[in-house]
């Protein structure tokens, strides 16, 4: 099944690319629907982007893991699919090869992966599996596989999935997301070989989540953080938990909380570690809960691709909270036009026309909380994406499914810097002091330029505004 995959792709991938525009700075595949990334990690001098994909529609089916490599984190390579439902225990249309981690020992790269089939019942059933590869290209599924069926569980569970796996010591440990009485959990499984796992417990549950969907689990500066993306809980798509984990007990401490991203496109986050020790994290740009409502919004359904991936953020720990934020590399990216708007001089209301699709918006705030609003306009339709800035920063939109919601990102004090980064199809806001993003995607049906718009009646509320308009063509085209 790969190989037929892979032949399709290289068919009519070309194609796809000519008759469509697609995010410069946002990864997405050429061709077909893409979903969770999985297997994030820097292995034989290269970054490997593994994702949730199905090549043959723009919408979710059986699940292969796509794959992309990078040097920078910013310009991706697609490569040939890893992994594909080509196994009795992962073949259903329905099923697939579906998401998981990758961990390297001693010059193998493991991909660790929820194999989903049907059973003599008919039921779709989930198991977990390995993949290994010498040269992170080429991967062999393991002879023995599953390695972990579901038979330990009170009864045969349909939802089982998502391994995140580490190596703490000599012993390697799993976690991975189960949904029990209705309540979402993560048990955990200690190896010593990667091959024959054994279960501890559960290392943490949440009563309030049917399912506890991709988790993570690393150290950064000297605590240990759990994330995940809970389903069930309103407005909350990607958690986070700082705390400890017992390896003894096999259980999570939990000592604070905290949502990675308080906007609605932003789901199963995961991480890479740098060869210099930062940690970055990328996320799905979209979200499930309103995936019925994509069809006829612009290139994501009609033009052979849907799907993309969350710029990589520069994660970092400040009292107790997880900070994200904008990482260095874009904000140094060259640029093709940058106009400065001193609001002393230019005045607290402006309509400046005309933003490309790759841009860079930079606010400095002052003192007070007098509301600053910020338009984008689709120049082709009626769509409006507006922002609210107060106390807190406000989201809505009528030309967005999502503008029914209430989307609010909370500020401070503190918050000074507020950095806008516009692609094609997405919105992202990061606050710089606080390192609170808020993700959206944006469907403009007309043309790939926006009018932008700011007001503010407030003196000294809104100092400068800086557009800077980046030059994509030092960016390598896929």
């Amino acid at each position: 099944m790969k190989n037929e995959a892979n032949q399709y792709i290289e068919k009519y991938k070309a194609l796809a690319l000519k008759s469509s525009q697609q995010p410069i700075l946002h990864f997405t595949p050429s061709l077909g629907w893409m979903n969770d990334p999985n297997g994030l990690i820097f292995f034989k001098g290269e970054y490997h982007l593994f994702y949730q994909y199905h090549p043959y529609q723009t919408k979710w089916h059986q699940m292969y893991w796509g794959h992309a490599v990078s040097s920078d984190l910013i310009t991706w390579k697609e490569l040939p699919i890893a992994l594909a439902p080509s196994e009795e225990y992962e073949d259903s249309p329905n099923g697939g090869c579906f998401s998981g981690t990758a961990l390297e020992h001693e010059g193998t790269l493991y991909l660790f992966y929820t194999a989903v089939a049907k059973n003599t019942a008919g039921q779709l059933i989930q198991k977990q599996c390995v993949a290994m590869s010498e040269d992170g290209r080429n991967f062999s599924k393991y002879k023995n596989n599953p390695i972990i069926h579901t038979d330990h569980l009170e009864k045969e569970n349909p939802h089982f999935r998502d391994p995140k796996v580490w190596q703490k010591g000599s012993i390697f440990y799993m976690l991975v997301g189960v949904s029990q009485d209705h309540v979402g959990k993560l048990l955990m499984y200690r190896s010593e070989n990667l091959l024959d796992w054994t279960m501890m417990g559960i290392a943490f549950e949440d009563p309030n989540a049917w399912m506890l969907e991709c988790p993570d689990f690393y150290e950064l500066e000297g605590k240990e953080v759990l994330t995940f993306s809970p389903v069930g809980i309103t407005g909350e798509y990607s958690t986070y938990l700082i705390g400890h984990m017992d390896y003894k007990k096999g259980q999570f401490q939990l000592k604070s909380r905290g949502i990675l991203d308080y906007g609605v496109d932003f789901y199963a986050p995961q991480t890479f570690l740098t060869p210099e020790g930062e940690r970055y994290v990328i996320g799905w740009q979209n979200g499930w809960e309103w995936m019925n409502e994509w069809n006829g919004f612009g290139e994501l359904t009609e033009n052979s691709w849907c799907g993309a991936m969350s710029i990589p953020r520069k994660i970092k720990l400040k009292d107790n909270r997880l900070q994200s934020v904008l990482p260095n590399k874009v904000s140094t990216l060259k640029a093709a036009k940058t106009v400065i708007y001193d609001t002393q001089t230019d005045g607290y209301q402006k309509h400046i026309s005309t933003i490309q699709e790759t841009t860079i918006i930079e606010l400095s705030l002052g003192s007070g909380t007098a509301p600053i609003k910020l338009m984008f306009k689709d120049k082709g339709s009626e769509s409006e994406d507006t922002f609210i800035i107060d106390e807190q920063l406000h989201y809505y939109s009528t030309g967005n499914p999502l503008g029914r919601k209430t989307l609010i990102m909370p500020l401070s004090n503190r918050s000074k810097t507020l950095k806008i980064l516009l692609d094609l199809y997405s919105i992202e806001v990061f606050d710089e002091e606080e390192g609170t993003v808020l993700s959206v995607n944006s469907f403009f049906k007309g043309t790939l330029n926006r009018d932008f718009s700011f007001s503010c009646n407030g003196e000294e509320r809104l100092k400068q505004i800086v557009v800077t308009e980046l030059s994509t063509k030092q960016l390598i085209k896929r």
